[in-house]
């Protein structure tokens, strides 16, 4: 269907658009006007309207100037004294200053003149913050000086002499672009020809207010300065925008140099300003937590790079572009340290907390190779976003980084732990850096309820959020915590699933709180240790500062820090401490990962015969275990990759009848749950049971039935076979199986053969043996029925 339009409306509808459009583009017109006269200044004055007092208006000891001859002389009482005029002038970027001057005399020490580019101030008599072109003094020159308070300082020194004449006429240009960069000229005798003066870089003070002249003279020489044609152009000072967090970010971390692959053997960190703002880095602070450098004035535009190295190390990077030298370049450590960005208003621009772990490559984190920032629009992924460089020399100093790719962030965050510190506050940690806004406490909800007095961020890394409450905590009191409308750093909303934590105050550690559960120290060439504990107390613990060591003869060995966070152990949980989370998941696919802590390092675990240890942060062992592969069934042909499992907690930790070998059926290892061999302290009946007892294979519901076992103990040998009413072997389930305490074998109602089990009756033999000769035989009956 078409819709039709009146030919009124639509003469209407053009005749708006017309107005429209003209109005829209007299709005850009005017606009385009209104701020090129904010961003460009011009003052121009030549007297030819014998007045000093309007257009433009000159203010000061205006009773001691007069115009004459269209020119501004100085007419002042005959004695010793200064005068000065000024203007309103708020050039100084890309500007420019012209002006002649003429004096009537030989300069000297009492009587000169100064001509102020730049004030701070209306009154030239006065303290000031500005520069200034010198006309005459001692050394009869032309110079540019700085004025900062009553300090006067001469950045250009022109040439002596110059001005030695009984009457000196000269015609100044002096410009300065937006850095500061400042060109002194000047014209003896007004030929024409402009000399240079000599050029200086210097933009300590940055904005202008005045305009201005300024005589010092004696009572002779008080009517023989003589101004014109002024003419000063330029931009005004516009204050920068203030940068955001995250405009500039770390885009690279040299923090170990050696051994040397190509790149100097100096440490560098680079930085990357990824905002469309340009930035100048005078007095911002780079810290590492134990030290803190200064950054000097250095203009980092839009989409650019800078390499911050030590002073001492500047030459050694002679050869790369935007180096800048610290004096006081803070050492990185090589194997992880939080370095921060702050802005000179103290607002942290950006930081991070890297990991030699960032690398994931052994043989690059050794040294040599830089750690590069994979995608700068995304800087808030962290260990996600990182990796080793790929360059042949070890880094891109300087430059795009090698691994340059996109990675957005897209994973909400999550709520890992929530640990009390005290009675009166609680650690936060989550996953990932946090946008770095604190949240409000409303969105922080306790039950049982509490008072929140504030939050706060523990430190830079913005992974920690610390509550403070207004009363204690109670102990022996489970809490729980709910956290919403938090946010990562690249905005993503924390995680329903992930939001929700209990915690509850934890409490010192005595003897046997946690115990050995489960070790493998002989595990596949292409696996790892691991030892699991449990907490078998009613107390919440908290692991920051436990050890784990070798315990020989009464004795502790080295020790070997499992954590120095903290890390809340609840009663009840399992706790797997190994080298390698992934690789223990890649032997163990069963592993519960969540139940899993990586360690820098496990005691040394032998094959045949060893010991391991866990002690507390006071230095109490609070359980050991003395093992030797004699402790594996005698079932086991090779116990490579086979976990001891204890088999009960109500039993001492080192007798020998209370560790079995893990069961074929849990994979040989049970990493972060109950074990295979786990016995339930309550008494229970041994029983074989069929469920269901009959079933329709391939097209039935169910189509396999399970042959359930439940014994008192562990380490059983099974040999399960399933035979026909004829007595005749259909099916082997198992042949000489280790099992654990419970557990279950899966018929599909297929022969060994492959083919289908006919319809009918069967019998399940179950036969279990163990260690000692003794034997356990059970029969259990089933049926295979059809679909008719």
């Amino acid at each position: 269907m078409y819709s039709v339009v009146p030919i009124r409306n639509m003469l209407q509808i053009f005749t708006f658009s017309i107005l429209k459009t003209f109005t829209k583009k007299s709005f850009i017109t005017f606009s385009f006007l209104f701020f090129s006269q904010q961003m460009f200044a011009q003052l121009t004055d030549s007297f030819q309207d014998s007045d000093f007092l309007n257009d433009p208006s000159w203010s000061g000891q205006n009773t001691k100037f007069t115009v004459l001859a269209n020119q501004l002389k100085l007419q002042a009482p005959a004695v010793s004294d200064d005068a000065y005029l000024s203007t309103p002038s708020k050039s100084i970027n890309d500007a420019s200053w012209e002006f002649y001057i003429r004096l009537g005399f030989n300069s000297s020490s009492t009587n000169y003149a100064r001509v102020y580019l730049v004030s701070s101030q209306q009154n030239l008599a006065d303290t000031l913050n500005g520069y200034f072109v010198m006309v005459g003094n001692t050394a009869d020159e032309i110079s540019l000086y700085k004025q900062t308070g009553s300090s006067k300082s001469k950045i250009i020194d022109g040439v002596d002499g110059k001005l030695n004449l009984a009457t000196a006429e000269v015609k100044v240009r002096v410009t300065r672009d937006a850095s500061g960069n400042w060109q002194l000229y000047s014209d003896v005798g007004t030929t024409g020809n402009y000399i240079s003066e000599g050029s200086v870089t210097d933009a300590e003070h940055f904005s202008s207010s005045y305009f201005g002249v300024y005589c010092s003279y004696t009572a002779t020489r008080s009517d023989k300065f003589y101004f014109d044609d002024f003419v000063v152009t330029g931009n005004p000072y516009v204050p920068p925008v203030p940068p955001s967090f995250k405009d500039i970010v770390f885009t690279e971390i040299f923090a170990d140099p050696s051994p040397r692959v190509e790149l100097p053997e100096t440490e560098y960190l680079e930085l990357f300003n990824r905002s469309n703002n340009a930035y100048n880095l005078s007095g911002w602070k780079l810290s590492d937590g134990s030290s803190t450098a200064t950054l000097p004035s250095y203009k980092l535009n839009p989409g650019e790079y800078v390499l911050l190295v030590a002073s001492s190390s500047v030459a050694s990077y002679i050869t790369f572009e935007n180096v800048v030298g610290l004096s006081s370049f803070p050492s990185l450590n090589n194997t992880g340290d939080i370095i921060v960005l702050k802005h000179t208003n103290g607002i942290t621009i950006d930081s991070v907390k890297y990991s030699d772990d960032w690398y994931r490559d052994d043989e690059k984190k050794q040294g040599g190779w830089s750690l590069e920032l994979i995608d700068p629009n995304n800087p808030c992924g962290e260990e996600n976003n990182w990796t080793a460089s790929e360059a042949e020399n070890g880094g891109t100093p300087g430059e795009q980084n090698s691994v340059f790719a996109n990675k957005p962030d897209l994973t909400a965050p999550k709520l890992m732990a929530a640990i009390p510190i005290g009675d009166n506050q609680l650690r936060l940690v989550f996953d990932e850096k946090l946008l770095n806004e604190i949240p409000i406490a409303e969105h922080f909800n306790f039950q049982p309820a509490v008072d929140i007095d504030h939050i706060d961020f523990e430190d830079q890394s913005l992974r920690v959020l610390t509550v403070s409450f207004s009363n204690p905590l109670q102990r022996n009191i489970l809490y729980t915590i709910d956290v919403q409308q938090v946010f990562d750093c690249s905005g993503n909303e924390i995680q329903a699933s992930f939001s929700t934590l209990e915690f509850a105050l934890p409490e010192q550690a005595n003897d046997l709180d946690v115990k050995v559960n489960e070790v493998l120290f002989n595990p596949r060439p292409t696996g790892v240790d691991f030892l699991e504990v449990v907490n078998t107390s009613n107390k919440y613990l908290n692991l920051k500062g436990w050890s784990l060591a070798t315990f020989e003869n009464d004795s502790l060995g080295k020790l070997y820090t499992v954590t120095n966070e903290d890390f809340l152990l609840r009663p009840g949980a399992y706790l797997v401490l190994t080298e390698n989370t992934d690789v223990l998941a890649g032997e163990y696919p069963q592993t519960k990962t969540e139940n899993v802590l990586e360690v820098k390092a496990l005691p040394s675990l032998n094959d045949d015969t060893g010991s391991i240890a866990v002690v507390s942060e006071q230095g109490v062992v609070i359980d050991h275990f003395a093992y030797t592969k004699d402790y594996h069934s005698v079932f086991i042909k090779d116990e490579e990759g086979v976990s001891l499992e204890r088999i009960s907690f109500e039993e001492t930790t080192n007798d020998p009848d209370n560790w079995k070998s893990a069961s074929t059926q849990s994979g040989y290892a049970t990493p972060g749950f109950i074990n295979s061999n786990a016995r339930n302290e309550t008494a229970i009946a041994e029983n074989i049971t069929i469920s269901p007892e009959i079933f329709t294979p391939i097209i039935g519901q169910p189509d396999f039935t399970e042959i359930q076992y439940k014994f008192d103990q562990g380490g059983y040998v099974a040999n399960v076979k399933v035979f026909d009413a004829n007595g005749r072997l259909t099916k082997q389930l198992a042949n000489n199986e280790l099992l654990g305490t419970e557990g279950f074998l899966r018929w599909d109602g297929d022969r060994d053969d492959g083919s289908k089990a006919r319809v009918g009756y069967y019998m399940v033999w179950f036969q279990v043996f163990d260690a000692t000769g003794s034997v356990k035989t059970f029969t259990k009956k089933l049926a295979v029925a059809a679909k008719f």
